[in-house]
């Protein structure tokens, strides 16, 4: 095990849920102007982007259990990790859809649109590993290691 330095580790968590929570907040408007269905790729690149910065997260929080060296396992464990996140935000979707649909045109007049089909809910676990694995790419090849942060 590789010892890192606390603070550039919560440096780059900082920096990742600043992003996510921006992507987070992207999804308000999204659903109250229907962007998902009016800009092509739009959900694209919301999974894309969240695969990269879930990614990001992971390997600062997991990198006292990165071993130096094991490039490949330490790729697989954080697109595991990644796609974790992932299946999860997909069943959030699913409960989204079966539950608030109603209420939220009910009490607020928004037509919401949560989930689309099978496709498209594989389209998207495949952008989120896409993003975690251009993050490992990017950030790997940046650090010239499998384990710093």
């Amino acid at each position: 095990m590789i010892k890192i330095k606390f603070g550039v580790r919560l440096n780059l968590m900082k920096k990742s849920l600043i992003f996510l929570v921006i992507l987070f907040l992207t999804n308000l408007p999204s659903i109250y102007y229907s962007w998902y269905l009016k800009i092509y790729g739009f959900d694209t690149i919301q999974h894309f982007l969240g695969g990269f910065f879930v990614a990001m997260f992971m390997t600062a929080y997991l990198a006292e259990h990165l071993r130096q060296k094991y490039y490949y396992k330490n790729i697989i464990i954080i697109t595991g990790a990644t796609v974790l996140v992932g299946v999860l935000w997909e069943f959030s979707e699913y409960t989204a859809n079966q539950t608030l649909i109603n209420p939220i045109y009910r009490w607020f007049g928004i037509k919401a649109y949560f989930m689309g089909d099978l496709r498209d809910t594989v389209k998207d676990l495949l952008m989120d590993n896409i993003g975690a694995l251009a993050f490992c790419a990017f950030h790997f090849l940046r650090s010239g290691n499998a384990h710093k942060t």
